[in-house]
């Protein structure tokens, strides 16, 4: 968990409103919610892969997935232990 805190730090911007992630026998499944897709937040996200794969002792298979709308009752990331969580005005 901390280390991706440590990734995601700079990558957050303000289309994110939450991160959660899953660890599984085989990969780690990553959970973003955003407001709205767009090229900045796709590469925003394969950064934060990036960073979270280079903080790793060895190879990992990470699978970001990228929810519109918010982190409530219908968002997979539910399922996951969140990391970050925006606060919404």
């Amino acid at each position: 968990m901390l280390d991706l805190v440590q990734a995601a730090l700079g990558l957050v911007s303000q289309e994110m409103r939450a991160i959660s992630f899953q660890l599984n026998a085989d990969r780690v499944d990553l959970y973003i919610a955003v407001r709205e897709r767009g090229q900045h937040v796709d590469e925003d996200v394969e950064d934060l892969v990036f960073e979270l794969e280079a903080l790793q002792d060895g190879p990992v298979d990470i699978e970001p997935h990228i929810f519109v709308g918010s982190p409530g009752p219908d968002w997979p990331g539910n399922s996951g232990r969140r990391v970050y969580l925006a606060k919404e005005v």
